[in-house]
């Protein structure tokens, strides 16, 4: 067991940091859209848990403006997968399913890891809520990945990858843009 909420929030985000990393550089020699947007999943696991540890001793309007922050940073992160898928809809090439696969079977593996630790720390963890919802929809979007290399695999087509990469992000832009304006609201009420 870890032995404080700091230790347990650094570890979960040099994991996701890591393998949103890993995920994303993999992406682009691969083709995969929906690799990228699975790697902005972990991106964003790493940003709400490296933002649990900075606002951990700050004030509220401190944490609602670092709330605002994070969803402007998925906003665009999301915004920017869609115009990847957009691009590769006209100009992309059949990614690899193998390394889709291989890939999506390691990040889960991260992904349940994290899960361990955020449950193993439920007690002690402040912000167990969004680290245990962002954990469950990180693995979805690894078994989406490793759906979309079976699809991709069966149909020789990029359009599976294409689809799955595209609503994975749009899902992540309007959540980005819900937490920001959420996050704005909040923070105008407290000035």
């Amino acid at each position: 067991m870890l032995q404080n909420e700091r230790t347990a929030l650094a570890l979960i985000a040099l994991i996701t940091g890591m393998m949103g990393f890993v995920e994303s550089t993999m992406a682009v020699p691969f083709g995969s859209t929906a690799m990228a947007a699975d790697a902005l999943s972990f991106v964003q696991h790493s940003l709400t848990a490296g933002f649990a540890l900075w606002i951990a001793a700050g004030t509220i309007t401190r944490q609602r403006w670092t709330v605002q922050l994070q969803g402007l940073v998925m906003a665009v992160l999301g915004a920017l997968v869609c115009l990847i898928a957009v691009r590769r809809l006209f100009v992309g090439s059949l990614p690899h399913p193998l390394a889709m696969a291989i890939i999506g079977a390691i990040a889960l593996t991260a992904d349940l890891a994290v899960g361990a630790i955020v449950l193993g720390q439920r007690k002690l963890l402040t912000g167990i809520a969004p680290l245990w919802r962002i954990s469950r929809t990180d693995c979805v979007g690894n078994i989406a990945v490793i759906a979309a290399a079976a699809a991709v695999y069966g149909t020789h087509s990029n359009i599976p990858d294409l689809v799955i990469g595209g609503v994975m992000a749009g899902y992540f832009f309007v959540s980005g843009w819900r937490i920001a304006l959420t996050g704005r609201l909040d923070a105008g009420r407290t000035q």
